[in-house]
């Protein structure tokens, strides 16, 4: 999941209900620009319209449609934060063992070159 998907879930979950005039004024843009991304996110199950609105629209959504994530989005968001997380520390993992490969290939050639002299 990108950033800004995650971002967009996020406010959905911190807030429950929104519609793209409120997220476009939360984010500073144009809400018809939300209107791809909250389709997408529709499309995966993430958010839906709100139950009280009429049945009978489908998937056609206004600026005024509230929505609101679904359980499935929830675990969308807290899974793509524990991947993250797992991303970092193997990245740093990563780096520490080049360090230390790096510092006792230093050390064997110092080691080398004092058996010499």
């Amino acid at each position: 999941m990108d950033d800004a998907t995650l971002a967009l879930l996020t406010l959905f979950k911190e807030r429950h209900t929104l519609n793209l005039t409120q997220l476009g004024a939360i984010l500073n843009v144009d809400p018809f620009s939300l209107s791809d991304p909250v389709h997408y996110l529709m499309s995966l199950g993430y958010i839906r319209k709100c139950m009280e609105r009429d049945p009978l629209e489908e998937d056609l959504i206004s600026f005024d449609t509230p929505l609101e994530i679904t359980y499935k989005g929830a675990i969308a968001i807290s899974q793509a934060l524990k991947d993250k997380k797992h991303f970092k520390h193997t990245e740093f993992r990563a780096w520490v063992t080049l360090l230390i490969a790096i510092a006792a290939f230093a050390l064997s050639i110092v080691s080398l070159c004092l058996q010499y002299i």
